[in-house]
């Protein structure tokens, strides 16, 4: 097993790809800002199908218990 090639899915640390390497080299975007809003509302329709609901979806920042 190569371990540069192997991509661990837990709280690190862990191999990052490039493209999210990319991603997080960018200037953040403020939570307040037209662009954050529009982010927002694409996820919240994205996950609304997922899980197939029509009621709201809050996305959280958090640990795992955060939303309880």
């Amino acid at each position: 097993m190569d371990l540069e090639d192997t991509l661990l899915m837990m709280p690190g640390p862990v191999t990052v790809t490039p493209r999210v390497l990319r991603a997080m080299s960018k200037p953040m975007i403020n939570h307040r800002s037209a662009e954050f809003a529009g982010i927002y509302t694409d996820c919240r329709e994205i996950l609304s199908s997922v899980f197939q609901t029509k009621n709201d979806i809050f996305v959280l920042s958090g640990s795992g218990t955060a939303g309880i």
